[in-house]
């Protein structure tokens, strides 16, 4: 039997940090980087002793509706300005479509998303000149991981996101891990059922 591994399995979050030229601070994200991926191959291994593998799509929720986001509960760190923001998700079997309403710094604005392939393969689009958009949806579980990367004139944004939904169906939390140059943030943004 081979089994196959998706690298979202063994991402870490990491704590935001100031600087990250600072040694021992690299020196000790490493470390706890390593750890945290020995925990999640443990706990992979684990999952499938017990017969609940990843891939059973028995255990994927169904994310559709209309979620606020609750400031309060959201955090550390939410880009600045941020006042609300409410995201409407229809999800079919193999595909998601995302729209929001965003507020920052007392200017709303709107995004109307495409359906995207929940398919763990990576497709690349280049919107304008100089920029490139590279985007998977996969599931690990019933996680969905999204991951999103832009670069734009040589500067590379990321943004690694771990969807869950509580058990009552009330809650969603979007786990991110966000870096750009100098940036690194992990953020969670928890969302309540409207």
């Amino acid at each position: 039997m081979i089994i196959t591994v998706p690298k979202e399995a063994f991402l870490k979050e990491e704590a935001p940090r100031e600087e990250a030229g600072e040694e021992g601070i690299v020196n000790a994200s490493l470390a706890v980087t390593l750890l945290g991926r020995i925990i999640a191959s443990c706990l992979f291994a684990f999952a499938l002793a017990f017969g609940q593998s990843p891939s059973d799509g028995s255990s994927r929720p169904n994310l559709s509706g209309t979620w606020k986001l609750n400031l309060q509960r959201s955090g550390p760190i939410l880009p600045r300005g941020t006042e609300a923001l409410t995201v409407v998700i229809d999800h079919r079997e193999s595909t998601i479509r995302m729209s929001e309403t965003r507020t920052v710094s007392g200017k709303v604005t709107k995004g109307d998303g495409a359906a995207e392939p929940i398919d763990g393969q990576e497709y690349v689009s280049r919107p304008e000149p100089g920029k490139t958009v590279k985007q998977s949806k996969g599931w690990s579980g019933n996680a969905l991981l999204m991951y999103w990367e832009m670069t734009e004139h040589e500067t590379t944004y990321i943004s690694d996101i771990r969807m869950t939904l509580s058990e009552d169906g009330k809650v969603l939390v979007m786990a991110e891990h966000y870096r750009e140059p100098r940036i690194e943030r992990v953020r969670d943004w928890v969302f309540e059922k409207q």
